[in-house]
């Protein structure tokens, strides 16, 4: 709801109140209280609209343009011909730089920071002789992320401590589908005892029957090299 309308609405019952439908349905006011506020009010919305946008431009993540070219040279960062995405991440790193201790917590949270994931996200391993690896779930990072992710592993060298190899992977998912094969085979055993019998008696024997299923199962899974 813009101003205009906001000032139609807290005017009391004497007034015509026609032209608070009328802007709600992008029509243009008739009565000469709804023109006067309609010009007020769009001065007004214009204000608003620009006071938001400076403070949204506030968070470095937000910021665009000359906005962001003023905000990097506060800390000496020169755009040259880096997009907004990559000037951003150049401003983060060289802040991160200058506060960062070198150790594996702030590899960890700079990284999280950089990529936009949290810091729980970021799995790490320390190599011998002085080496550390950091892994990144792929499915964690947007798209953006991902087109500037080669960037910013490279920017990350100047956090490291000096003398300390740094390497960032992504753990990467793929799915696959393979046919399952089953057989089934049976095996069904007869025992019988039959005692020798006198001759002319009649002989009632029961045969008890024990059959028993065994079932196969074979899988075979194969996955080609991705070039």
């Amino acid at each position: 709801m813009n101003f205009a309308v906001q000032m139609l609405d807290m005017l009391t019952s004497a007034y015509n109140r026609t032209d608070i439908v009328r802007f709600k349905e992008n029509k243009q006011p008739r009565t000469y209280i709804g023109k006067l506020f309609s010009l007020a009010g769009w001065g007004f919305d214009i204000v608003c609209e620009q006071a938001e946008k400076v403070r949204l431009w506030d968070d470095i993540d937000k910021m665009e343009g000359v906005i962001l070219d003023r905000f990097g040279r506060d800390f000496g960062v020169e755009r040259g011909e880096a997009s907004d995405a990559i000037m951003r991440i150049m401003i983060k790193v060289k802040i991160m730089a200058m506060l960062a201790a070198g150790n594996l917590d702030t590899l960890i949270l700079s990284a999280a920071s950089l990529f936009g994931v949290k810091a729980e996200d970021v799995k790490s391993e320390e190599v011998y002789p002085a080496k550390v690896h950091l892994f990144i779930d792929e499915d964690k990072l947007d798209q953006e992320h991902k087109d500037i992710a080669a960037i910013i592993a490279g920017l990350m060298s100047r956090i490291k401590s000096g003398g300390v190899g740094l390497r960032v992977f992504y753990h990467t998912y793929h799915n696959g589908q393979a046919q399952i094969y089953t057989g089934t085979s049976v095996c069904l055993a007869a025992f019988m005892q039959i005692p020798p019998a006198k001759i002319d008696n009649e002989t009632v024997k029961t045969v008890n029957t024990k059959a028993g299923t065994g079932t196969l199962v074979y899988a075979a899974v194969s996955y080609p090299a991705e070039q």
